[in-house]
C-alpha cells in the first residue's frame, strides 16, 4: 500500500505538512518555488503568499503577522491555529445561526468563545477598555465564528448574503 506521508513535505518555516506540489504553504504563506510574481508588482518578486487570498505578494503589499503571510488586505484579521474570525457576537443563539449557514455553505466554521466572569464587572456585553479609559472595541463575551483561513472570502459572501457584518 502507499503511504499517505510519501506525497507530503514539512515547511521549513512553521513546520507544518504541506502537499509536495504545492507553490506555496497554505499555513503560514512561505513560497517554495522560486519565480513567483508580486501580483501588482509584475517586476518585484514576490516574498509569500497571502494565507487568506492564496495571492502572492512583495514585501510592499503584505508582510507577515505573527509568523503569517497577510496581504494589506488581510492584515488585520484575527487568526488563531489555522483559523480566522469571521463574525462576533454576544448573542450565543446568533452565533450558532451563522455556524449553520456558513456549513450550509459547505464551509467548515468553529466557535469560540472566552465568557467574562459575573466578577468582571460586566454585563452581557461587558467591553475590555484600554488602561487610558478609551474603548479598544474588544467585547469580552463575544462569541466568535471562526473558518479555516482558505474560507474566509467564501464566508464573507455568505455572510455578505445574509446581510451581517463582520
Amino acid at each position: 500500500m502507499n503511504d499517505p506521508t510519501d506525497d507530503t513535505l514539512t515547511c521549513s518555516d512553521c513546520h507544518n505538512e504541506v502537499k509536495e506540489g504545492d507553490e506555496f504553504c497554505p499555513h503560514c504563506g512561505g513560497l517554495f518555488e522560486e519565480g513567483l510574481r508580486c501580483t501588482n508588482h509584475s517586476g518585484q518578486g514576490a516574498d509569500g503568499v497571502c494565507i487568506i487570498c492564496c495571492v502572492p505578494y512583495c514585501a510592499r503589499c503584505g508582510s507577515r503577522v505573527n509568523k503569517l503571510f497577510l496581504c494589506g488586505n488581510h492584515r488585520g484579521y484575527e487568526i488563531y491555529e489555522g483559523t480566522a474570525r469571521v463574525f462576533g457576537i454576544s448573542d450565543d443563539v446568533m452565533a450558532q445561526h451563522v455556524q449553520t449557514c456558513l456549513e450550509q455553505a459547505g464551509l467548515h466554521p468553529l466557535l469560540f468563545s472566552r465568557k467574562a466572569s459575573p466578577i468582571s464587572g460586566g454585563g452581557p456585553d461587558y467591553t475590555l477598555f484600554l488602561a487610558s479609559g478609551e474603548y479598544d472595541g474588544h467585547i469580552v463575551n463575544e462569541v466568535k465564528v471562526m473558518v479555516p483561513c482558505q474560507e474566509v472570502l467564501k464566508a464573507e459572501r455568505v455572510l455578505q448574503d445574509l446581510e451581517l457584518k463582520m
